[in-house]
Formats: C-alpha cells, structure tokens, sequence
C-alpha cells in the first residue's frame, strides 16, 4: 500500500510535470471507482491542472476550482502514461486526458476494486468524509501532540498509528518501522505512553518517515511503481535478525498481513502468540 513517502513524492512529481496542462478528455473505464455526480466528472474538459496535492494517503488533483480527490487503497496506483489510442489495461479505473497525449491513469492491479475518485468543488473539500476527519501529518508533530492524539480514545499501539483520525498518511509498513525505532511494543495500550515513549515515537517517526520520503523522491516522480522500493528493518523480515540486537524477529499473523517485531528491543523478551487476535504468551 503507498503511504506518505510515497504518496507525497508522486504529489510532488506530478505537480512539476502537470501544472498548467488542460484536460481535454475523461474516461471512466471502472464506473465503480467514481463515488460522487455533482459536479459531473466532464466539467473538468477544459480545466487547466494546478497542481497535485498530499492529505494523509489521498491525492487531490487541484483543476481551477475543482479538485479530484483520489484514495489508491491497497492495490491502487496513478501515473502518467502516453495516449496511445489502444484499449487499455484492464486494470485501468479512470483516464485523465491532457494536451500533448498524456493521460493520468488511475489503476488498481487487483480484483478487488476498492480505490475511489470524488470530485468537488475546491471550496467544498471540507465536506468529503475522510478528509473533513483526518488528524495531522506526523512529520514534525511534537511529542506532546502524539500523545494527545494517540491517547484519546484509548487503543493498541500498532492500530492507533494506522488511524488517519489520529495522524494522517502512515499504514502498516512504516507503523512497524516507527515501532521498532522507537522501542515500543505493537500491542501497548496508548494511554500507558509516557512522556519518554513520546519523545522516542516523535523522533522514530521524524527519521523513518524523513529517510523513506529522500529514497522515494530518487525514483518515484509521475507514476507509482506497482511495488514500493523500500528498504525496512522489520516489515518484510519476518525470521531474519534484528539489525539492532541480532536477536530473531517474530510475527503477529493476521488474516491478510502479518505484523513484524524484534521480542528483544520492543517487548522486553516476549513474544505475541503468532495467531489471529494475539495476546502475549505468558
């Protein structure tokens, strides 16, 4: 799944190569992925792009006074391609055409569709329901603010990260990164974080996020790669040792993922049973 590094260096790219270009066309190949009518998706002919935008994992496509808002999920992607007359791929949802013969495509290499597209009056951005509800980005968010945000409701640690109502644009990868940086245990109860967790939450996720948003920049410019090259410590290590301690990383299996940990730097030397809804071994 893109997460902010990721996502915020496609922003970033596609506003370079896009601002100022016209839309001249829209195709919905997937009429599933479009979830709003009014505005109608057509009044964008003619529209000239103003820039590509980040909030927590959405996209949002700034055309003179309406914005695409766009929700990739797990599978979905976005990118700039040559128009080439052809039928596309069936993995092709949606097609912006622009002067010059590019499209920006939305595509989603799954069965299951689940990317979304809504388009909005820019004014009325605060009306949509995921955005209206997202807490802050957590690059630069004081110690004092994560537990603030983290604290209230109480939760389980690994969870909390991934709420975009809490911070905005972390999923499952970079939320076992920051753990591990930090030392903190995936299963801890928020409302046990002291003011030391924080400061090591604060600054774990300031260098994850801050290193992963430099590597992402070198190769992600208009298009998400099918796969994130990402260099992890623990997402994705499952068995190999710890970089830190040497000691072997256990798991947490759940239905469609797994969550990765080192027992030594995080859990003080338990380990979570390897089982859905996972609870510490006594």
């Amino acid at each position: 799944m893109p997460e902010l590094p990721e996502l915020q260096a496609v922003a970033e790219g596609l506003t370079t190569a896009l601002a100022g270009i016209e839309i001249v066309g829209v195709t919905v190949d997937s009429p599933a992925v479009l979830t709003s009518a009014d505005p109608p998706l057509e009044a964008l002919v003619g529209r000239h792009i103003r820039g590509v935008e980040r909030r927590g994992k959405h996209l949002l496509v700034d055309a003179d006074g309406l914005t695409l808002v766009v929700h990739l999920m797990s599978a979905g992607r976005i990118g700039l391609a040559e128009r080439t007359g052809r039928r596309p791929s069936r993995w092709v949802s949606l097609r912006l055409h622009l002067a010059g013969d590019l499209d920006l495509r939305l595509r989603e290499r799954s069965t299951r569709r689940r990317a979304r597209v809504t388009l909005l009056r820019s004014d009325r951005l605060d009306t949509h329901p995921h955005l209206a509800r997202l807490g802050p980005d957590p690059m630069g968010l004081a110690p004092e603010v994560w537990r603030e945000r983290l604290a209230t409701p109480p939760g389980v640690l690994h969870t909390a990260l991934r709420q975009g109502r809490r911070v905005a644009g972390i999923g499952r990868c970079y939320a076992s990164e920051i753990m591990w940086a930090a030392r903190l245990a995936p299963l801890m109860r928020t409302a046990s974080l002291d003011d030391a967790s924080c400061e090591r939450l604060a600054a774990a996720a300031d260098l994850v996020l801050g290193r992963a948003l430099e590597r992402a920049r070198t190769h992600i410019t208009t298009d998400l790669p099918d796969r994130e090259k990402r260099l992890t410590v623990v997402h994705g290590h499952y068995g190999e040792p710890c970089v830190r301690c040497g000691s072997v990383l256990a798991r947490i299996g759940f239905n469609d993922y797994e969550l990765v940990y080192c027992p030594q730097c995080q859990t003080n030397g338990r380990r979570y049973a390897d089982r859905h809804m996972s609870r510490l071994l006594r």
